[in-house]
This record gives C-alpha cells, structure tokens and sequence, in this order.
C-alpha cells in the first residue's frame, strides 16, 4: 500500500476498531480514502481543513471521529452541527449505513464540497443543509434530531444549551472535546435536568488529548 492516504486511512480504521470497537462495512474503507483524496484536492482552493498531511487527516480527522460511531443508536437521525469538511458526520454515515446524517453548516463553499462528493461517492445516507444554527429549529426548516454531534463547534456548555432545541426528547446530544475539559459550574448549570450519560477521555496515537461527553435529553 504505497498511496499515503490509502495507508492513512487503513491506519485510521485499524486503530478505531482497536480503540473505540468501531467496525467498518465492506467497502468502507476504500469509500472513506476516496473521500480524503476529494477533501485534500479541493482543499487547494476551498479552505476545508487547516490539515493538509494525509497522516494527520487520518488520525486527527478520520480517527477522532470514528470515536462518536458506538455512541449511536441504531436506526438514528442525526445532526452534525458545524460539520465543516465533513467530521464527524460523513465517517459516521459510511460505519453506519443504518443512520441518516444531517451535515449542517454555514459556510456555503463547504456544503458544496459535501454535495459534489458525497453524490460522486454514492455517500446517499448524509445529506449536507446549508444553514446557520441560531436555536429557532422550526424557521430554518429542520426536523427534530435523534442525536447531535458537534466538533470545537461552541463552548461545550453553549452547545449544550443550543442543541436542546434540536434533539428530542430521550435523544442525545454529543460533545466531542479537545484537550480542555469544560468549565464544571457552568457545564453542571447547562445540564439542566438532562443527564450524563458517558464521560470519556482518551488519547490519539501521536498523544492528543480527546474526549467525548453524551448527554440524554431530559423526557
């Protein structure tokens, strides 16, 4: 396997099913290569990602966001809030043909991006919406959610408040956190009667710190 992304991405979804027990579908791989090839090609002209090294893509990008993959219930309808070019929500449609991802963003060049590949790729399972989150779901046209999942999209405890408006009753809204944890007051004050349900903290092979918080909506 001489192709960086192709060693990148095997390298990736090894170390996730190792990590998190993260499976990938026959042939899902191979979609999820195709996909960085795309990312990096048209991240020459359309700023998609600050990562342009196959090696960290795979790891900080694809890795990071195969975690989110065992936190999903079967069958979900799921939001990726801020999705940008693509995480977590494209990796999580291609390891769960089960779920329907919502790949929500503002920047309009960014969803362009998703719509040309994703068709291209026959990625039919995520569908990217061109919209600005502002916590009024029935104005901007947006269905309730069975889970929402944000990467560095707002302070956790802003994220937290914003995407109850999104999620269900029961649903769970996911925060996937760099190497800072939240500030405890004012998480433990947006929690507001919903519940934590997972707390994970774990390290990438090159030694960054992640961690994810799910949270179950109060009902």
């Amino acid at each position: 396997m001489n192709d960086p992304v192709e060693r990148a991405v095997a390298a990736a979804v090894a170390e996730a099913d190792v990590r998190f027990g993260t499976s990938i579908p026959e042939g899902g791989q191979a979609t999820l290569a195709a996909f960085v090839n795309e990312l990096l090609r048209w991240n020459r002209s359309v700023n998609l990602t600050a990562i342009s090294d196959p090696a960290q893509v795979g790891e900080l990008h694809l890795l990071d966001s195969l975690a989110v993959v065992p936190h999903v219930p079967a069958g979900s309808l799921v939001a990726d809030v801020g999705t940008g070019g693509g995480f977590p929500g494209v990796p999580l449609a291609v390891a769960r043909p089960d779920v329907r991802v919502e790949l929500l963003d503002r920047t309009e060049k960014k969803i362009l991006f998703l719509k040309t590949t994703l068709a291209r790729l026959g990625i039919d399972n995520a569908v990217p919406r061109h919209v600005r989150l502002e916590g009024k779901r029935e104005r901007e046209g947006l269905p309730l959610y069975d889970v929402a999942v944000s990467r560095a999209f707002a302070a956790p405890h802003e994220w937290l408040a914003l995407a109850r408006n999104y999620v269900r009753p029961g649903g769970l809204i996911v925060t996937m956190l760099g190497a800072e944890r939240p500030d405890p007051v004012a998480w433990n004050a947006a929690l507001d009667g919903d519940r934590l349900i997972a707390d994970l903290s774990y390290q990438l092979p090159s030694g960054h710190q992640r961690g994810l918080l799910v949270v179950q909506r109060a009902g």
